[in-house]
């Protein structure tokens, strides 16, 4: 448990002891989990596939041919196929729902008679919670205290207006306080709540399609239709070339097996997860699989100050206060220590002479609020003095130049004023004002935001947040990685422009715009004139939202920062949320991406993971498709010439379990290159196979099954070894694949240029294990008599082996010839 601030509290609460024995009576306050499918029914899915029943149709007709040796294989391939299946998709399921559990709602509650944060989870009835603007109500239960509170209780009601609260009103797991604070007492927690009985019917949920998964399934759709195409040419052209009607029907049946890349899918969503728990070790929580991909296309960066491209740990460094003891109180009572401004001044005022600010804050009973808000940018105060009880202290802290419009001031004060403000803000601090008055206790009914006004001015406190230090180097990358990097935030104009600086961002006069000018602006001003503008300063959560909007329209992919329950319209409009570890409950909902070390440095780093996924996606599709084709172009060609198959039905199902094993996502763990960030953002538009790809596809498979049908011929027709020549036609296609794919690995160079060559050790691992297996089962009499093989010699082998290098000359000089889109900034 984390005291986040000492106070004492009016209100009974429960003691950690009492606490421990409720929830060992009541048990935790959790939802009924969102039921995931059970492994045995992921298992016994794979089975329902239209490519099993495809070998199940072989499998008969093999029964009705008595060849029981291709029966067992056929029905191996399944089982292998479903567990193959079962892994990828189980791994799948099991990481999603182990990312989903790291994000942790929390809750601030009071026990022992002192307030702390726990998690939601700890909570049990007759806990004091207390809520404020951006919380998700932890449990169902009534409010002890309200102060302008209103809560969206649209997950139960559907109704988007926001409701307001008062004492003894009832408050619901799962709604949302949108502004104002409140206490309340839990009184039902768990499955027991309105929404727990709601989620007890839930059924299962699943993740969204992304746009790449999509495009991924039309592909492979028309993938299926040209292969049921080859396939049934293959049937009807060895039919009507007097071959035998059920050996061409079995034969075709295995093929179009063979050609299909069923796991394709399976092996891009595994991808996809494992990318995410990689970006989690690196502090970047990804919330949406889709946000992957998106991360890669990102070309526009929103950026909040506070927090991100600085520490976030304010201390006041300076401070101009006309009335100290005034000044004293302001700080105190207008004060919830609730964010780092406010610890920052109950810090500051220990050092006050004879200082007790506990103290104070008791003596002085607040009787009325108007909490901070983004919108109007001051917060206010009304305490009962007791020195004076007719009598109440309003205090007000927030925005100078807010705070400045509501004291009475000549104007040359107020310019004297602003001046040092200025002059402060150029030194690169935060700049809060402090004001205040005494009012009779009869006139609290006329505070509220808009009418204050008469108030003394107290004076100005100037708060130091430094720039982090890795950020510099940040900025640098995302720069010549093609991004481009706005600041959007509530602070000081001058305040964001001096830490910029520090950050070598460099901006000019027309590079920066506020609040005021912004609201000016009509959308199409605002389209004109947003790409050329690096800092938005003084601004609402409603302008931000204008800001994505008007980039997006241009084109712009943007990622947002934010933290707060205003800040989720933007968050959700951005292409990419991303919210800070301490956001609020709301924003973090929103968000797609969390930052659990709160650094620009980890957006970088997660861009550039999506680039990298998208790279990787693209080799493995290449590599998969490029060994699909070769086998139907050698049957074909046999066909053709009227010779006998190259490959039996036993081969074709042997060269599909090997050839579409772990192979098949292993380029997934490839390491970024040094262009992966220089190349620019991945346009979402970029075709899945371009130019190269294409290329690649074709031209290996269609040399690979020629050569394939030359060794045979040679073998087996011109020397008249037939089992030697469909030894050597299927060892070509087994052998080559498993060397090719070290070309697949890089795309852009060759690949004994390739800087991270070593780093993949699963690759070598596999390609030690196919590369052992194609050898040994030429030797090893079962699997000789099983595929039909015999031995090959020294001579044979050099033929594979030029065979498969040629396959990788042939890569190399389309990746010469093919190049990319030229880098960004070199």
């Amino acid at each position: 448990m984390k005291p986040f601030f000492m106070m004492k509290e009016k209100f009974d609460n429960l003691s950690s002891k009492e606490a421990a024995k409720r929830q060992a009576d009541f048990g935790k306050n959790v939802l009924p989990a969102e039921k995931t499918v059970p492994a045995i029914r992921i298992f016994l899915l794979q089975f329902a596939n239209p490519l099993v029943y495809i070998l199940g149709l072989a499998g008969l007709v093999s029964l009705f041919l008595q060849k029981y040796v291709d029966i067992a294989l056929i029905f191996s391939v399944v089982i292998i196929n479903a567990f193959m299946g079962f892994f990828q998709e189980n791994k799948t399921q099991k990481t999603l729902t182990a990312l989903k559990k790291l994000v942790k709602p929390k809750a601030k509650v009071l026990r022992d008679n002192v307030r702390q944060e726990i998690e939601a989870f700890e909570l049990v009835p007759g806990d004091v919670v207390y809520l404020g603007a951006g919380d998700r109500v932890p449990a169902d239960g009534k409010i002890l205290e309200a102060v302008t509170f209103f809560a969206n209780e649209a997950v139960l009601t559907g109704e988007s207006e926001a409701v307001g609260k008062q004492e003894a009103d009832a408050v619901f797991m799962g709604t949302i306080a949108i502004s104002g604070r409140a206490v309340m007492r839990v009184e039902k927690i768990g499955s027991l709540t309105k929404i727990g009985e709601i989620a007890l019917t839930l059924k299962e949920t699943e993740q969204p399609e992304t746009t790449l998964q999509i495009r991924l399934k039309q592909m492979t759709r028309t993938i299926i239709k040209v292969s049921i195409f080859l396939a049934l040419l293959v049937f009807f052209f060895g039919f009507l070339t007097g071959r035998d009607f059920l050996q061409m029907a079995e034969l075709s049946a295995v093929l179009l097996v063979a050609i299909i890349p069923e796991a394709l899918l399976i092996v891009i969503t595994l991808v996809l997860v494992l990318a995410m728990r990689d970006s989690l070790k690196k502090k970047a929580l990804i919330r949406k699989i889709s946000a992957i991909e998106t991360l890669g296309s990102v070309t526009t960066i929103c950026a909040d100050k506070t927090g991100t491209l600085t520490e976030g740990i304010m201390k006041i460094t300076k401070a101009d206060l006309t009335d100290q003891e005034n000044c004293f109180l302001t700080m105190c009572l207008c004060n919830d220590v609730n964010d780092t401004v406010e610890i920052a001044l109950w810090e500051y005022l220990a050092t006050f002479k004879d200082a007790d600010q506990q103290r104070v804050f008791d003596q002085h009973k607040r009787v009325f609020e108007i909490p901070f808000s983004s919108e109007h940018k001051f917060m206010a105060a009304a305490n009962i003095l007791p020195s004076e009880p007719e009598k109440l202290f309003l205090s007000v802290k927030g925005a100078p130049e807010v705070v400045l419009s509501m004291c009475e001031l000549n104007s040359d004060k107020k310019k004297a004023i602003m001046a040092k403000i200025d002059e402060w803000a150029d030194d690169g601090l935060k700049v809060l004002a402090l004001a205040f008055k005494k009012i009779p206790a009869d006139k609290l009914k006329n505070i509220r935001v808009g009418d204050i006004s008469g108030l003394q001015w107290g004076g100005i406190v100037g708060l130091c947040d430094p720039p982090r230090k890795e950020v510099k180097q940040a900025l640098q990358d995302a720069q010549r990685g093609g991004l481009k990097v706005k600041v959007i935030t509530g602070d000081y104009r001058l305040t964001a422009e001096r830490i910029m600086e520090r950050l070598d961002m460099k901006i000019k006069p027309n590079q920066a715009l506020e609040g005021l000018e912004l609201e000016n602006l009509s959308d199409e001003e605002l389209k004109k004139r947003v790409n050329n503008i690096m800092l938005f300063a003084r601004v609402t959560p409603q302008q931000k939202l204008r800001v994505v909007k008007a980039l997006q329209e241009l084109g712009e992919i943007v990622a947002m920062t934010g933290d707060g329950v205003n800040d989720a319209p933007a968050l959700k409009k951005s292409n990419i949320g991303i919210v800070v570890g301490d956001a609020s409950e709301v924003a973090k909902e929103t968000a797609d991406l969390i930052l659990l070390d709160n650094n620009f440095n980890t957006i970088i780093s997660a861009v550039e993971g999506g680039r990298l996924v998208f790279e990787n996606i693209k080799k493995i599709i290449l590599f998969i498709l490029s060994n699909s084709f070769a086998e139907v172009v050698a049957i074909l060609g046999a066909l053709l010439l009227g010779w006998p198959f190259p490959l039996t039905v036993v081969q074709i199902l042997w060269l599909h379990i090997l050839c579409d094993g772990p192979e098949d996502f292993i380029l997934g763990f490839e390491p970024k290159e040094k262009e992966t960030m220089l190349e620019g953002p991945k346009r979402m538009s970029d075709p899945i196979l371009d130019r190269l790809g294409i290329f690649v596809v074709v031209a290996v498979s269609s040399l690979s099954g020629i050569l394939s049908l030359g060794f045979f011929w040679y073998f087996g027709i011109y020397r008249g070894n037939l089992a030697l020549g469909q030894t050597m036609a299927f060892m070509s296609l087994a052998f080559s694949s498993v060397i090719y794919i070290f070309s697949c690995r890089t795309l852009r160079k060759p690949f004994w240029k390739y800087e991270n060559f070593w780093s993949n050790k699963w690759l070598f691992a596999v390609v030690g294990g196919s590369l052992f297996l194609a050898v040994i089962i030429t030797y090893f009499p079962p699997t000789q008599r099983l595929l039909n093989l015999v031995p090959l010699n020294l001579f044979q082998w050099s033929l594979l082996s030029a065979k498969a290098l040629l396959l990788v000359a042939i890569i190399e000089a389309a990746k010469a010839k093919i190049k990319p889109r030229k880098t960004v900034i070199l």
